[in-house]
């Protein structure tokens, strides 16, 4: 028994350190982890009146510092070294390109060339201002004419200005008199026809046009445009025209694009003292209302709009009746993904009405007894494409085609014996003649733009005509070419040049038979006039911000030098003047 207790001790004194590794690895088996408890910190107001502990900073005069000592061993080299003595970079001051509120300019040149102009616009206050402008020219009478063939031109406008974040309005009243005369008389032995009196003759044709114009603009809301226009003009033989003119462009937004109103009214009476060769008044009163509705769409690569307008005539002319006329339009264009080229389609109709102002605006030589007609374009579309291959080059080419009908031609009148000594009875004086024209065409236009101030375009088109039975079209040139350029030489010289050329044409002219013989039948024929080219060119040197002197030039290089026959423009001019900028503060 006693062995056994003996036997049993000494058992357990042996097994107890292989239970207490037993129990360790099953400790370690479990793992340990750490787990960090972050609790947000919520400030407290008690925290306020603590007192926080100041940062403690050592004693210097109690601890030292520690000295350092360097040791510097020259060694002797060889340099050739000099040192740059530089000085101080200065910065020059950028002059700032300062814009005034007026300016007035004049100048004087060969030809009894006289130009005169000044210009101003003073704002009121933040979202008004006004403007008044004035302008004189005059050129000296052409040399070994017959009848008084000098020009001038009076031009006063007054301007209003009215501007806020979503609207504005501008407004003027212009009065414009231009003067001409009636010179252009064939190349003849006049002494001989008995009823032209050279001495007792006024040639001079004095236009005068006063328009009234006022122009709407809203940026929010359902009306986005509406202008209205008026136009008196008169003229040296008792002519008298009114032209009003009322459009509206209303934007609804459709399904995240727009759809566009038009509403137009415009009115035309045009009174003539007398017809050519009879005595009696001649009268016209025209008038349309139109609407044109469109639909808009403006993507990043397709820009779309589609629609059609309706027109209502109104008039004094039996034929036209009570007709109402529909035309579609279309312009379409398509941006590629380099957007270096995007070709386009634009088609549209119109009825258009013709007006003494319109036809005197381009033709000055017309007679006062003109018969006024609508222009109806059945057709009128192009389609071409524009490139832009980079670096500030364009270019557009685009086939044209146009068919309308009482297309206005140019025609000359014939030799009234019994004038009445009326300048534009001489056969000098062209009549608007009106029939059935198709137009085909191209056009072409490079642009180069080298940076704001330096860029040149040259623009060519070409077209052909095609009359009813194969008759001339009068006065209508097959070829123009425009070119337009604009450069800055340094800061201070700017010099600009614009060219112009119109190709021949036909014209017709009328013998000028005696009275006694059949005036009934036609002595006229078809003559070809001569192409015109003239160049125009300017260059203005800024002495300072508000000094600049100017120099204008025009040269006509081809022996022709007037669109319409027998009529003549001085071959060249130049004028040299001076121009002051400064602000009117009111």
């Amino acid at each position: 028994m006693k062995y056994n207790k003996i036997f049993i001790g000494l058992w357990l004194a042996l097994s107890l350190p292989f239970v207490a590794l037993g129990q360790e690895e099953e400790t370690d088996d479990l793992g340990t982890q750490e787990v960090t408890v972050v609790k947000s910190y919520s400030p407290s107001l008690k925290s306020v009146f603590k007192i926080r502990t100041n940062p403690t900073i050592e004693d210097s005069l109690v601890q030292k510092k520690i000295k350092v000592d360097y040791t510097f061993e020259p060694i002797p080299v060889v340099s050739t070294f000099v040192p740059n003595k530089a000085s101080p970079l200065k910065l020059q001051r950028q002059e700032s390109s300062f814009f005034h509120n007026s300016f007035i300019q004049g100048g004087v040149g060969n030809q009894s060339y006289l130009h005169f102009n000044f210009s101003t616009m003073v704002p009121l206050d933040r979202i008004q201002s006004i403007g008044l402008n004035f302008l004189y020219s005059k050129v000296g009478a052409i040399d070994q004419t017959l009848l008084t063939s000098d020009q001038n031109r009076t031009s006063l406008g007054l301007l209003h200005q009215y501007k806020q974040n979503n609207m504005r309005v501008d407004s003027d009243l212009r009065l414009d008199r231009q003067g001409h005369n009636f010179f252009g008389l064939y190349n003849l032995n006049w002494e001989n026809i008995p009823s032209f009196r050279p001495q007792v003759i006024d040639p001079s044709q004095n236009l005068n046009y006063l328009s009234i114009r006022s122009r709407w603009q809203w940026y929010d809301g359902l009306f986005n445009k509406v202008n209205f226009n008026t136009h008196i003009t008169t003229d040296s033989f008792v002519t008298s025209e009114h032209i009003v003119k009322i459009n509206t462009q209303m934007r609804v937004p459709l399904f995240n694009q727009y759809l566009e109103l038009v509403p137009h009214v415009e009115l035309i009476n045009t009174n003539f003292a007398r017809g050519y060769q009879s005595e009696e008044t001649l009268s016209f009163q025209k008038g349309l209302g139109q609407l044109e509705l469109q639909f808009l769409n403006v993507g990043r690569k397709l820009k779309l709009r589609l629609g059609a307008k309706g027109i209502y005539p109104i008039g004094t002319d039996q034929d036209e009746g009570s007709a109402f006329f529909v035309y579609p339009k279309a312009e379409i264009s398509y941006k590629s993904d380099n957007g270096k080229l995007v070709p386009f389609l634009n088609y549209h109709g119109s009825y258009d009405l013709n007006s003494f102002t319109a036809f005197t605006l381009e033709n000055p030589y017309v007679a006062p007894t003109l018969t006024i007609k609508p222009t109806e374009v059945n057709h009128n579309s192009d389609l071409g494409f524009n490139a832009y291959p980079g670096s500030g080059l364009t270019f557009k080419l685009n086939a044209h085609y146009c068919q309308s009908d009482n297309f206005p031609l140019f025609k000359r009148l014939p030799y009234d014996h019994e004038n009445g000594d009326m300048a534009y009875r001489l056969a000098n004086a062209y009549e608007v003649v009106y029939d059935r024209v198709e137009k085909m065409g191209v056009v072409t236009r490079i642009a180069m733009r080298f940076s704001e101030y330096n860029k040149i375009s040259l623009e060519t088109a070409y077209y052909e005509y095609k009359r009813n039975q194969d008759e001339k079209v009068w006065n209508l040139p097959s070829l123009n070419i425009d070119l337009n350029a604009n450069f800055r030489l340094g800061r201070k010289i700017f010099f600009q040049v614009s060219g112009h050329y119109i190709g021949d044409r036909d014209s017709k002219k009328y013998l000028i038979v005696a009275p006694s013989e059949n005036n009934q039948e036609d002595y006229g024929n078809t003559e070809r006039i001569g192409s015109v080219f003239s160049i125009s060119s300017s260059i203005t040197w800024k002495i300072n911000s508000q000094w600049d002197l100017f120099y204008e030039g025009k040269m006509i290089l081809s022996n022709n030098t007037s669109r319409w026959a027998y009529y003549q423009n001085q071959s060249q001019l130049h004028l040299g003047g001076i121009r002051y900028k400064f602000d009117i503060n009111l």
